[in-house]
Order: C-alpha cells, then sequence, then structure tokens
C-alpha cells in the first residue's frame, strides 16, 4: 500500500490527525469525524471525540473543534462548540484555532470552554503532522467505499452510522449495537476470505468502541462485589436496561398477561418464567458478561481499545494473532458470540518457509489475513494432503467454510 503523507490531506484533516496523535500519545481513546445527527438529518461533524479514565469510577469525555485556517472564526466557533458540547453531553469542549489566545481566552472562560494557544497548536503540528506511521481516517474511507456488505450500502456508510453511536451517548444501547456489528463484520471476513483486508480493520475499530463502552458503563460498578457486577451487565447485555430489577419486572408483566389471558391458574407462567431463565443462562453474552465484570477490567478495557484502534489504522496489514492480549482476548470473544472458529481468526497470517517463524512481511491489503496458517500454505499446495484435511475436518464435525 502507498504511504499517505499527512502533508497530501490538506490543512483541516492534517491538523485533525497531528492532534489525534497528540492526545493519543497521553493516553486518551480518540475518534476523528464523528458525525452527529438528529433523526437522519446530518447536523455536524465532532472533529476530535476524546475519552479518557480519570480514575475508577470516572471517565472524561472531550471533544475538539479545530481550525487551521488564517482567519479562523473564533467567537462563533465558540459558541457553537459550547452549544454541541450540551447537545451530546459531553464532559469538556477544547478548541484548537489559529486565531490570537489574548483575544478568545476571556470570551472563552466565560462560556467554560478550554482554548488551545496558537503556540502549542503550531507546536503540536510540527510535532506530529510528519508521523507516517498510521493510514488517516480517508484512508480507511477510502478502502471502505470500495466494499459493498449488505445489499448496495457500503461499508463506509456502515461504519459511519456505527460512528454516530457517539454523538448519542455511551451506554449499553451502543455497546449492544456494536458488539452485533462486529459480530456481522467477523461473519463477512468468514465467508469472504479474498476479499479486502479492510474489513477486518472495521472489525478491529468496532471492536475498540465495544471495549471503550464496557468501561464507561463499568464505572457504574467500579466499587461492586462481582456478583452485584455481573448482574449489572446480564441486565444491560439482555435488555438494554441496567436498572435495578429491569428483567424482573418484564417478566412480571409477562406472567401479568399471561395468567389474565391464557391460564389462569398460572402454571404457564411459571413455566414461562423457568425457561426465559434457562434462555438467559445460555445466550452467548455470557462470555462477556463474566469478562466485563473482571474487578480489573476498566483499566483492560481501555488498554484493549487502544491496541484495537491502533491495529486498525495500521500500515501492517490487520493479524488478530499478533495482538496484545486484552485486545486479543476482545477479538476472541466477539469470535465466539459469532458462532465462528477461533482458530480461523487468530492464527498466524503468514509464515516464513525457510524458517518456519512468522514472517514480518505483511500480505497485501487486498487479502483478509487471519485465516492463513502454514498448515493451510502446505496443504494448499498439495491436492492429495487438501484432501485428506476435509476428510479429517468432516469427521470430526467442523464443516465451517475453509
Amino acid at each position: 500500500m502507498a504511504d499517505t503523507h499527512q502533508a497530501d490531506l490538506g490543512k483541516g484533516p492534517a491538523a485533525e490527525e497531528a492532534l489525534r496523535f497528540y492526545f493519543r500519545q497521553l493516553g486518551a481513546y480518540v475518534v476523528r469525524g464523528v458525525k452527529v445527527r438528529a433523526g437522519k438529518d446530518h447536523v455536524t461533524d465532532i472533529d476530535l471525540w476524546v475519552y479518557t479514565r480519570a480514575s475508577m469510577d470516572a471517565r472524561h469525555i472531550a471533544i475538539v473543534d479545530i481550525k487551521n485556517k488564517k482567519r479562523a472564526k473564533g467567537y462563533e466557533r465558540l459558541i457553537w462548540l459550547k452549544g454541541l458540547q450540551s447537545a451530546i453531553g459531553a464532559d469538556e469542549a477544547i478548541v484548537a484555532t489559529t486565531a490570537s489566545k489574548e483575544e478568545l481566552a476571556p470570551f472563552a472562560s466565560r462560556m467554560g470552554l478550554k482554548l488551545l494557544s496558537p503556540q502549542v497548536f503550531k507546536a503540536v503540528m510540527n510535532r506530529y503532522s510528519t508521523i507516517n506511521d498510521r493510514l488517516s481516517s480517508e484512508d480507511l474511507e477510502k478502502m471502505w467505499r470500495n466494499i459493498k456488505i449488505e445489499g448496495n450500502e457500503s461499508l463506509a456508510a456502515r461504519m459511519e452510522t456505527n460512528l454516530v453511536e457517539i454523538g448519542i451517548g455511551l451506554g449499553f444501547s451502543a455497546l449492544n449495537i456494536w458488539i452485533d456489528e462486529a459480530a456481522k463484520l467477523l461473519v463477512y471476513c468468514h465467508d469472504h476470505e479474498r476479499n479486502l483486508g479492510a474489513v477486518a480493520r472495521a472489525v478491529l475499530l468496532c471492536a475498540s468502541l465495544v471495549a471503550i463502552a464496557a468501561d464507561y458503563v463499568g464505572r457504574n460498578t467500579a466499587f461492586s462485589d462481582t456478583d452485584s457486577r455481573k448482574k449489572y451487565f446480564r441486565e444491560g447485555l439482555v435488555f438494554g436496561n441496567s436498572a435495578e430489577g429491569a428483567s424482573d419486572r418484564y417478566l412480571v408483566f409477562a406472567e401479568r398477561v399471561i395468567t389474565d389471558y391464557l391460564d389462569k391458574t398460572g402454571a404457564a407462567a411459571s413455566t414461562i418464567r423457568a425457561g426465559f431463565q434457562r434462555s438467559v443462562e445460555s445466550l452467548p453474552v455470557g462470555p462477556f458478561i463474566d469478562f466485563f465484570a473482571r474487578p480489573a477490567s476498566g483499566r483492560e478495557m481501555l488498554e484493549a481499545a487502544n491496541q484495537l484502534e491502533a491495529a486498525a489504522f495500521s500500515k501492517n496489514t490487520p493479524d488478530f494473532s499478533q495482538l496484545p492480549p486484552e485486545g486479543k482476548t476482545v477479538i476472541a470473544l466477539l469470535i465466539d458470540y459469532a458462532g465462528l472458529d477461533r482458530r480461523k481468526f487468530l492464527r498466524p497470517f503468514k509464515v516464513n518457509t525457510d524458517s518456519g517463524e512468522p514472517s514480518s512481511t505483511p500480505l497485501p491489503d487486498a487479502h483478509v489475513p487471519i485465516s492463513t496458517s502454514s498448515s493451510d500454505l502446505h496443504t494448499e499446495a498439495n491436492p492429495a494432503k487438501k484432501k485428506e484435511r476435509h476428510r479429517r475436518e468432516e469427521d470430526s464435525g467442523d464443516r465451517r467454510l475453509l
């Protein structure tokens, strides 16, 4: 893949990429170019959405508006940004502008906004605008526009819709949506092995959002015992509502309807309750509940989110098997949730046939690398071994698409 330098992006996007580097270096999770919608209308864009873990039970969300122009409309942007902060419920809003700090600072202070001075802005641009070890958002969007997921919808449009959830607000609704979206994209990877590796990047980005949402909702139970945390996540992942007793209220309502209109003895209602409990226990979200409820899961989730986001934008072809432990765990849970085989996705994507060791040379981004191992490479080259492999897999009951 040809390198894309930030200098080629234009002043505005280049500034956004540089400031994204800056906040990531400070340990934040950063999303660039979040669209804000009201119904079906596109209202505006958030240049940078910055998420940090302030403490065990506190998270901080900031939005950053960036104006890298000779004549930035400072006052208008301050007023506009304050309204946007209120609309999405951000904890803080920051303005990065080339306008004079002395000119804007008093007005920004009156509105409760932070101002990144032109001097700091310039220093950030000088330091980070020449870094070229990551893809830009424009690079990913270009890849995604060429892939059709369902019907005529492009992967770019699907990912834009996924990111819109950020502006709506983090919660169990967003968490459930991102889990389902990551699982669907994993299935797509499984069924289209020769399609673009860009789909794997979309999986990684959705998985990073899953980790961020899990960390955010988990802050409410930071000091609770494990059983309480499990109940909290069970309510949220099954019903989309973590309110105390939400599941019991649903069940009581259902039992009352059944008793009033179907079986006044109450036997049918009792059967439904017992069956419901068994169904909940067998749901594929169980591993997520156990993992998210761990005492140290908050810290692990933020680490996983940044690892997964970095892999999504890496210039190397995505390789799930090479992810750090935290990020790989999230991917493994999503693979299980999608009903797929972990071995299919977590094997090294390329092996040096001379040494037998994993090669550091990435495969072309025209192929999804998550399903190739050394045994597969040798088998595909030998028809007899390929036939024997199929026979063994059928005997073991594994009839997944290879």
